[in-house]
């Protein structure tokens, strides 16, 4: 465990000194859909944002700490568990952390018009931070998967308080059966967080699967991709993907970006946003 903890540091501390110099290589490319990830990357760690930007933050942020009180019992019955967990213990371990959350809601601003897939709802937190980027833009839209139904409406309640219904869909169900009819939708993604099942097989099935339900130029954001062994295999294999143009590992997250307009396969850059 000692060794584990060094190793990542040491990765991280790696990536942190020559983040400079990693910058001014991804400047070279020309590739629009990459610098304004890099952008929105920059401005979330550099916390660059508007005012209004500021604001919205600040409710989402809001929304976390009222969780973070609810001792609601949930319930896992749906995966065949007798596990119980409280409200607040699933916001406090599974939710994505403010900085994350900062730079999914500056990914919303690559393009005008974002359709965003999140398989992971959890408690709703990414999801509300993805609709405030989301909500003033008329074709813009947010889909997420959850597996338990109490998450559900908690983050339907989340949702409703930010925007209309309208704007997002909530699939409630197993993965085997929301996914499934999420690929057989009319429905392009260009934005989509893979946050559901950290196994490796599922991972790099829903990668191969989602390929072809993306518009193009496509962002997909993987978490946790140094989770396990298994992750980090899952993670190997997305990013070496001939369909893959761009990687960027934040070591805890892992972004691929898919433009069929480009010619440059499989460039990897390695970033630190945050801890």
């Amino acid at each position: 465990m000692i060794f584990k903890k060094f190793k990542k540091h040491l990765t991280i501390t790696w990536t942190r000194l020559n983040q400079k110099n990693t910058l001014s290589s991804i400047a070279m490319h020309e590739n629009e859909t990459l610098k304004r990830v890099v952008e929105a990357f920059s401005n979330t760690k550099n916390f660059s944002f508007t005012r209004e930007d500021k604001q919205a933050f600040e409710r989402c942020e809001s929304i976390r700490s009222q969780l973070l009180q609810d001792e609601t019992v949930v319930s896992y019955d749906i995966f065949g568990s007798d596990k119980r967990a409280l409200v607040k213990d699933i916001c406090k371990i599974a939710a994505s952390s403010k900085k994350e959350c900062q730079f999914l809601y500056a990914l919303t601003k690559v393009e005008r018009k974002t359709v965003v897939l999140e398989m992971g709802t959890n408690v709703g937190i990414s999801g509300c931070y993805i609709l405030e980027g989301i909500k003033n833009e008329s074709e813009s839209e947010l889909v997420t998967m959850e597996g338990l139904p109490q998450l559900c409406k908690i983050a339907e309640k989340q949702f409703s308080g930010i925007t209309s219904s309208s704007k997002f869909d909530i699939k409630q169900g197993l993965f085997g059966t929301t996914f499934p009819a999420v690929l057989r939708g009319a429905k392009e993604f260009n934005l989509l967080f893979i946050d559901g099942n950290h196994q490796k097989e599922p991972t790099i099935d829903y990668f191969m699967s989602l390929k072809n339900r993306i518009s193009s130029p496509a962002i997909l954001v993987f978490d946790d991709i140094n989770w396990s062994i298994g992750m980090k295999e899952a993670w190997e294999v997305i990013k070496k993907d001939p369909d893959v143009n761009y990687v960027l590992d934040f070591y805890r997250q892992g972004i691929v970006i898919i433009d069929r307009k480009e010619t440059a396969k499989n460039v990897e850059f390695k970033l630190h946003l945050s801890y």
